[in-house]
């Protein structure tokens, strides 16, 4: 299980360094897909399972591209010794997303359960407000 956020910064090779506690439950690949406003990280075994709860039927044409584009913007990358991710390699397999996310200089690298995120750390610290947590912690406990 994949919890916390940690603050990071790319470096001039465009690497960022997983925090020891994710490192520990990666081996040597992780696979990188840009979604919405972060770019989601999962072993191999966790990206088959997510893939195979989407409930897509590859008999089905529609399906079938959507796996089709899903895998074909996904990026799987060595995770060196070090403990770096070159998020660089994202945009051999899907050019622009970096950018679009805003994957450079300060980053945030949250756990999400089976998966990490890496955000922007400007972008994920307007959307996720420590202030706002108190209120969304009640409405998840309690109910009025």
């Amino acid at each position: 299980m994949l919890t916390g956020q940690y603050q990071r910064s790319l470096d001039s090779k465009s690497r960022v360094t997983l925090p020891v506690i994710m490192r520990k439950q990666f081996g040597e690949t992780v696979m990188l897909v840009p979604w919405k406003d972060a770019l989601h990280g999962f072993t191999p075994e966790a990206f088959e399972t997510w893939e195979n709860n989407l409930g897509l039927n590859p008999r089905n044409r529609e399906d079938n591209d959507a796996l089709l584009y899903l895998n074909s913007m996904t990026t799987t990358v060595e995770i060196d010794s070090a403990g770096r991710v070159a998020l660089g390699k994202i945009d051999e397999t899907a050019r622009g997303h970096r950018e679009r996310l805003g994957l450079d200089g300060d980053l945030m690298v949250v756990g999400a359960g089976d998966h990490f995120e890496i955000w922007n750390a400007e972008r994920w610290n307007a959307k996720f407000k420590p202030e706002d947590a108190a209120e969304k912690f009640e409405s998840l406990f309690f109910v009025d």
